[in-house]
């Protein structure tokens, strides 16, 4: 069963510099959640607090803000963990902030409800709650994410595999839904279906 999220619940953030990241955070039974942690994300959050941290999928303007946290637990895909260690794959290295972690993760299937949208990455996930929709640089207002970023080649036919399955899956939601995406305008599915050119 999906846990309730009402997007009046959110706190959202504008991080990664330049790169403009939507940085989400909510509390839900007693825990606070921070959703694609951009670089500087630190300067709005309390240290002393201990955060669960979602990862849609693993390239460095959405998980370069891990290392200002106080991260209790870490929720990301077994198909995107090495992104968190490896420059090479999470891109850190074009922007001469190299992100390396060694942290210890949890697979984001096995505690959220999440639909599989490999192509921006291969583990990127849609983080679904009832109400909203986290889906990272898969699904943007009035776009979708590039596939030509990776280091394994095809991701393009992947990705349009994966935005014709995500045009049937999210027609089963509430069109009052809130499609939070990593980046630019947050709307409703009701909206999105009407103004992004890969859903209409």
């Amino acid at each position: 069963m999906m846990e309730k999220l009402s997007f009046n619940d959110l706190r959202i953030f504008n991080t990664s510099g330049e790169l403009q990241v939507n940085t989400y955070v909510f509390d839900l039974h007693g825990i606070t959640y921070v959703v694609d942690p951009g670089k500087g994300i630190g300067k709005y959050m309390d240290k002393s607090v201990k955060y669960d941290v979602i990862i849609t999928h693993g390239h460095y303007d959405h998980i370069a803000g891990v290392r200002e946290l106080n991260v209790d637990r870490l929720y990301i895909s077994p198909e995107d963990s090495a992104f968190l260690k490896e420059s090479r794959l999470n891109l850190s290295r074009f922007f001469d902030d190299i992100v390396s972690m060694d942290i210890s993760w949890y697979n984001i299937d096995e505690y959220f409800h999440t639909i599989l949208a490999p192509g921006h990455t291969p583990g990127s996930r849609i983080v679904v709650f009832d109400g909203v929709l986290f889906t990272g640089d898969t699904v943007f207002s009035n776009s979708i994410g590039r596939s030509d970023l990776s280091v394994i080649p095809g991701q393009q036919r992947v990705m349009s595999k994966t935005i014709k399955n995500l045009s049937k899956i999210f027609k089963q939601f509430p069109k009052e839904w809130y499609i939070c995406s990593g980046h630019g305008d947050i709307v409703t599915l009701e909206k999105l279906f009407r103004i992004n050119p890969f859903f209409k």
